[in-house]
């Protein structure tokens, strides 16, 4: 075979890059598990219509699609939530609640790749079921908080909105459905240009125009929501507001105040969130590093309603800004002539907890010493 290439948006990973991988996770799941949460494990593709029931139509462009061989569409899974949603529906309906559950996965999108941007990437993250209100919003958003600061990352915000917020300002019976998808893909884009032409079409008054506009741009302290003010004027809208003031005042009772940023423009790109929506950034690295949010009629698609939040950590952006996450073990380098003595002594040194090399290639003392001259935090035991 002459092309040893892989495809576009993939990669290998080499040991060191594994090494890392592996103690991240491990750091995640001490943390998910000290809060209660449990490890799942879903199938890495689904039934298209299953993915397209839970993250709506909109995302097909961004899946695998494939056949299998009694004719069912098939996607390889863009995203954990629908497959958890299903999960919980399909087998945990008869357990308590609240549920709290953590992934570790894989998950497969059709983008254009570019750094921090692959077409196979993985993510962890948690779902808890079952818990209605502030405070349980308040609980995964800490959580991310948590793993951020346990990764290492210590330069970062969490951004909070409140999607009602959004979906009320837009429901003036003169915006099209066409418009308000425009309107949010160039809110969550921060596009002002083409969001300022957009508006200009509108058949709305002034005051709304200019309400939109800013959302883009509103960002900071409570002040914010003081600055929004058509809200006023909308009572759906208020209730929202209400509600992510009620997140807030949680999130200061957790002490995660400092790193929490109100945002209007933070509107998550799929369609299940229903409520508080949150993203994660570090001025390190210009793509989001983490993304949940609260999405309580998803359950209910697959005949189980029930109230949900979660996020999930983009593992790989994390990798490349998280704080060194692997120590260079002392290594041990055992030779010499008699191959039984030294297996007994490289179980003796694995015994104590070593990582043990026995030398195959060689029996000479010089030309081991000159090997692990070459080779960090390398021990020779000659025997």
């Amino acid at each position: 075979m002459s092309n040893l290439e892989i495809p576009r948006g993939l990669r290998d990973l080499l040991p060191d890059e594994v090494k890392t991988r592996r103690c991240m996770e491990k750091k995640l799941v001490d943390l998910f598990g000290s809060y209660g949460y449990e490890e799942v494990v879903t199938p890495t593709f689904e039934f298209m219509e299953v993915v397209e029931e839970g993250t709506g139509g909109n995302i097909r462009e961004e899946l695998f699609l494939f056949m299998d061989r009694e004719g069912g569409i098939l996607s390889l899974r863009p995203e954990m939530t629908t497959s958890i949603a299903r999960l919980v529906a399909t087998h945990l309906q008869d357990e308590h609640f609240p549920r709290r559950l953590y992934y570790g996965a894989n998950v497969f999108r059709h983008v254009q790749p570019q750094l921090a941007q692959y077409r196979e990437f993985w993510q962890m993250g948690v779902e808890l079921l079952g818990a209605p209100g502030p405070w349980a919003d308040a609980e995964v958003i800490t959580l991310a908080v948590k793993a951020m600061q346990e990764l290492g990352v210590n330069n970062f915000k969490v951004s909070i909105n409140q999607i009602e917020i959004f979906n009320s300002i837009l429901e003036d019976k003169a915006i099209s459905a066409s418009a308000r998808t425009a309107i949010r893909r160039l809110v969550e884009n921060k596009d002002l240009v083409e969001l300022s032409a957009v508006l200009e079409t509108l058949p709305v008054e002034d005051g709304l125009k200019d309400t939109i506009a800013s959302l883009p741009v509103l960002h900071g302290g409570l002040e914010v929501l003081d600055r929004i003010p058509y809200i006023s004027r909308n009572r759906k809208a208020s209730l929202a507001v209400e509600e992510l003031l009620k997140v807030y005042d949680a999130l200061k009772a957790f002490g995660i105040q400092d790193h929490i940023v109100i945002d209007m423009g933070v509107l998550r790109g799929l369609d299940y969130y229903t409520g508080v929506e949150f993203e994660g950034y570090s001025p390190d690295l210009g793509y989001g590093l983490l993304g949940g949010g609260r999405y309580d009629k998803l359950l209910g698609k697959f005949g189980f309603p029930c109230p949900a939040t979660g996020f999930a950590l983009g593992m790989d952006r994390l990798a490349l800004v998280a704080g060194q996450q692997t120590e260079k073990a002392v290594h041990y380098l055992v030779g010499g002539t008699d191959y039984q003595a030294m297996a007994r002594k490289a179980d003796e040194l694995r015994r104590e907890g070593h990582v043990v090399e026995l030398a195959l290639e060689s029996n000479r003392r010089e030309e081991l010493e000159q090997k692990i001259k070459s080779r960090e935090n390398c021990i020779l035991v000659y025997i």
